[in-house]
């Protein structure tokens, strides 16, 4: 919901008189499928479609506000539109996608105004933001229902971002916001739209090194966020820095900073007891049991998140644990589903080598607490894309990693499935989940107990089961 008086803060991009805009609270559309009236339609331009084309029902309906971009064919366009819809003011800008970024900023800014305590807290990282940003999402909104905003699903980028920061309203009080970047510069772009002061980067991993090259340009890319809010508070902003990560422990912390970890040189110290995990700080004990988070890179990303809501929230450590013990996985992320008997972990939406590992290492953990037997697990793992020139050596690595821990009944589906069995010679190659559904429902699920299915989201990997 904005406030339309912020357009005079766009003044520089737009090309028709705001004075036209009464001035009034919208919320904001980019896709007319999900139109709500009524609302702000801002036309982003398509690769095959104009937006401008599919918003004649919204028209219908007395769409108050049309933001588009000022070219000949839009221009002529909403010539005739005007006539057949005099209700509705269109206001012509010269690039739908900043204008969209520079108003979340206004409105933001605006926000944060209204009370010192208003905070965004933003994620960066390799492994685990949509996780952290789940799991923190979560205990908040239990502790403070309708006062919390959080990216939805993993609408984490230059245009996820905004439209996250424009669902704000003056009841507001946490912006949790997930910042995604496959190309240098993007998570700069993203700090100065939303002017985080609050934040955590979770760890540096081989990721999108496609794009990167490194895990050293990784850390540029993520761990900028560090430099933002350090920036934007006059180093007063709350960030944690995770002192176990090899890079992220480089950085000199300023005073609003915090480092946590296993390590005994962090000012949060985390330690795994048999039920719970918990995190010590200035003599204070956080501790957080969940069942139903399994893997010990999943149990420190539910405590890291019940230590920043009591950051946010100090008054309130009975009630974040208690919320945290309520948190479950999301579809197809590090969730436990059952199929016809059997058990399985499936994280069907993203992999990279690092997040593979301790995704594996989790999953061995919880079978031996079910004092079972590895020759009664089954293992799939999928292409992990995005890896650059270096791709065939992380997969053979990882497959390499498999072995090691001692799994026998190991299935390798996709395109890589080649290179992962130079690692692993004694596991089955699989050319796509399509061609393996058949032998998995047949033979696989009904042989073995518990499963492990894990690739990058392209190979859509929960296909394999159809769930009832």
């Amino acid at each position: 919901m904005i406030n339309l008086s912020l357009l005079k803060n766009c003044s520089s991009l737009i090309d028709t008189p705001s004075e036209q805009v009464s001035s009034q609270s919208l919320k904001i559309c980019t896709d007319n499928r999900r139109y709500e009236h009524p609302s702000c339609f801002v036309a982003i331009p398509g690769a095959k479609v104009n937006p401008l084309d599919l918003i004649e029902a919204q028209l219908k309906l007395g769409l108050p506000l049309v933001i588009f971009e000022a070219n000949k064919i839009n221009l002529d366009k909403v010539d005739g539109l005007k006539i057949l819809y005099p209700k509705t003011v269109f206001l012509s800008v010269k690039d739908s996608v900043t204008f969209l970024q520079e108003i979340s900023h206004a409105h933001i800014h605006e926000w944060k105004s209204l009370n010192s305590r208003n905070t965004v807290f933003a994620i960066s990282g390799s492994n685990g933001k949509t996780t952290h940003k789940e799991m923190l999402s979560h205990i908040l909104k239990e502790l403070r229902p309708g006062k919390i905003v959080s990216t939805e699903k993993n609408n984490n980028n230059h245009l996820g971002v905004p439209l996250t920061l424009l669902n704000v309203t003056q009841e507001t009080e946490i912006v949790v916001l997930e910042l995604g970047s496959n190309h240098p510069g993007e998570i700069k772009v993203l700090c100065d739209i939303a002017a985080p002061n609050a934040g955590l980067t979770t760890n540096i991993g081989a990721t999108h090194l496609e794009f990167f090259g490194s895990e050293e340009q990784v850390f540029l890319e993520e761990g900028y966020l560090f430099h933002a809010i350090n920036q934007m508070t006059n180093g007063e902003g709350f960030y944690l820095i995770n002192i176990d990560d090899k890079f992220l422990k480089t950085f000199k912390p300023f005073s609003g900073a915090i480092t946590y970890g296993l390590s005994s040189s962090a000012m949060a110290q985390i330690s795994y007891k048999e039920e719970t995990t918990e995190m010590t700080f200035q003599g204070k004990t956080l501790s957080v049991c969940n069942s139903s988070v399994t893997g010990k890179h999943n149990k420190l990303n539910l405590i890291t998140s019940a230590f920043i809501a009591l950051n946010l929230y100090p008054n309130l450590k009975s009630e974040i644990e208690i919320a945290a013990s309520h948190f479950r996985p999301t579809k197809n992320r590090s969730e436990w589903i059952h199929v016809k008997g059997a058990e399985i972990f499936l994280d069907a939406y993203n992999a990279n080598p690092s997040s593979m590992k301790a995704s594996l290492e989790g999953f061995k953990e919880f079978v031996g607490d079910k004092n079972a037997s590895l020759k009664e697990t089954c293992v799939i793992l999928g292409d992990m894309n995005e890896l650059g020139e270096k791709s065939s050596e992380y997969h053979t690595d990882v497959a390499q990693f498999v072995k090691s821990l001692g799994f026998q009944n190991v299935y390798f589906v996709g395109r890589y499935a080649h290179d992962y069995l130079n690692g692993f010679p004694e596991a089955q190659g699989r050319e796509s989940a399509a061609s393996f559904k058949n032998e998995f429902n047949n033979d696989l699920l009904k042989k073995y107990h518990f499963h492990f299915i894990k690739g990058s989201r392209s190979l859509q990997l929960e296909s394999l089961f159809d769930i009832t």
